[in-house]
């Protein structure tokens, strides 16, 4: 992984809250700051697949569109069985 540099224009507000995140000791410098909002970003954006995720299987459940596994091993067999079409 190779370093980049970029530049970036902040208003006078966000400046002074980095600055002050900066003296208050919770980040080093201003790149470890747009390091950490990169990382709280990409942590947002899989959250929210997430939850795309799981409101789909709510409302597939809701819908009826489930199937019912009553013996072991019946639901690896149907996964086997059904791998192309579970793609």
């Amino acid at each position: 992984m190779s370093d980049r540099t970029i530049s970036v224009t902040i208003s006078d507000e966000e400046q002074a809250f980095l600055e002050r995140e900066i003296a208050n000791g919770n980040f080093a410098d201003e790149g470890e700051v747009v390091r950490a909002a990169i990382a709280r970003l990409e942590h947002e954006t899989k959250l929210n697949a997430l939850r795309r995720d799981v409101q789909k299987g709510l409302d597939d459940f809701s819908a009826g569109r489930y199937k019912t596994f009553n013996e072991p091993g019946d639901m690896a067999r149907y996964v086997i069985d059904n791998a192309d079409a579970l793609k």
